[in-house]
């Protein structure tokens, strides 16, 4: 009975996978695996750890190491960086 149970809830995992992995868009174009901008950058409004892309200081996402760091970006939809306290479409 416990073999049973095991195997349900390890077939459940995967499918809960497969649905995870077919809801995620990918950021990839698949060809050169460079990242899929839809939207234009904010600089100056992550927080610490949350930046989208490489700066000029650290070559990674997620490597602002400050909030508000004015040469990290947030990748935001075409209009909406304007409207935010700090934010600007420039890095500096």
């Amino acid at each position: 009975m416990k073999k049973n149970i095991a195997l349900q809830s390890a077939i459940a995992g995967v499918v809960a996978l497969g649905f995870l992995a077919v809801g995620t868009p990918s950021i990839a174009d698949g060809k050169h695996g460079k990242m899929k901008m839809e939207g234009e950058k904010c600089y100056g409004v992550a927080k610490a750890g949350m930046n989208d892309c490489k700066s000029g200081l650290h070559g990674c996402k997620g490597k602002a190491e400050k909030d508000n760091d004015k040469a990290s970006f947030i990748v935001v939809p075409h209009g909406t960086c304007a409207k935010i306290a700090g934010g600007s479409t420039h890095a500096g």
